[in-house]
């Protein structure tokens, strides 16, 4: 395994991957905070709408590829207009977005991307943000979605990132903005948290809560999943 952690601010940041595994400073495997959330939070819209693709006959899996295969194109897309400022004309989703960033530029007087999918690592867990954006020198984390509603995990997976921002960066964030881009139409929808708001704060405050309690429960599952094997699988 190549050692490519980098010296930021100070401090030693594990930052790289192998095989799609993140691994902190120690060289030690950690989850992705999106690991953590889908194996400790079910969803009941989930399984009703593979139940659903059965009753019509569509393969869930094959679903499931063609959705992720859109929100990887779109983040993709989104990702080379922020660092490159390439425009795709084709994909919908990326001109939904478009349409927000525009109308947010033409709102504020001072808008900047200070990081466009960015890795982070600490000790417990890792993940990759979507974007850190700038408006008027408030700083908002925001992550976009191409699922069809949005759920309120996705504000405890922005919360696991910005512990890793305050904690690994040292940059704290003034608000979160879960942003759904549609799949057919060229619109959006968007939720956010401003921290100036108490109960926005006590909210998204809470989310990071939940986070640390759901890694726990990971950890201490997997932990019992490892001495189940080492009890019986793993025996002759």
């Amino acid at each position: 395994m190549t050692d490519n952690t980098i010296l930021l601010n100070g401090l030693k940041q594990g930052i790289y991957i192998e095989n799609s595994d993140y691994f902190n400073i120690k060289g030690e495997k950690v989850p992705r905070v999106t690991d953590v959330l889908s194996a400790t939070i079910y969803s009941d819209a989930l399984i009703y709408w593979a139940n659903s693709l059965g009753f019509r006959r569509i393969k869930y899996k094959d679903a499931l590829t063609s959705a992720a295969n859109i929100g990887t194109e779109a983040h993709k897309h989104i990702e080379e207009f922020l660092k490159e400022n390439k425009i795709c004309d084709t994909n919908t989703c990326f001109q939904g977005f478009l349409k927000w960033y525009n109308m947010i530029s033409a709102e504020n007087s001072n808008v900047n991307i200070i990081y466009s999918e960015k890795t982070l690592v600490c000790d417990q867990f890792g993940g990759t943000l979507d974007c850190l954006i700038e408006i008027n020198g408030k700083k908002y984390l925001v992550d976009f979605k191409t699922s069809n509603h949005i759920l309120y995990k996705y504000f405890i997976q922005l919360a696991a990132y910005a512990y890793m921002l305050r904690t690994v960066e040292n940059i704290d964030i003034d608000g979160a903005i879960i942003l759904q881009l549609n799949k057919k139409d060229i619109e959006f929808e968007e939720q956010a948290l401003i921290f100036a708001n108490e109960e926005h704060l006590k909210f998204f405050q809470l989310c990071e809560d939940c986070f640390f309690t759901l890694l726990n429960s990971y950890y201490y599952t997997k932990s019992v999943e490892n001495g189940y094997n080492n009890l019986f699988k793993n025996k002759g």
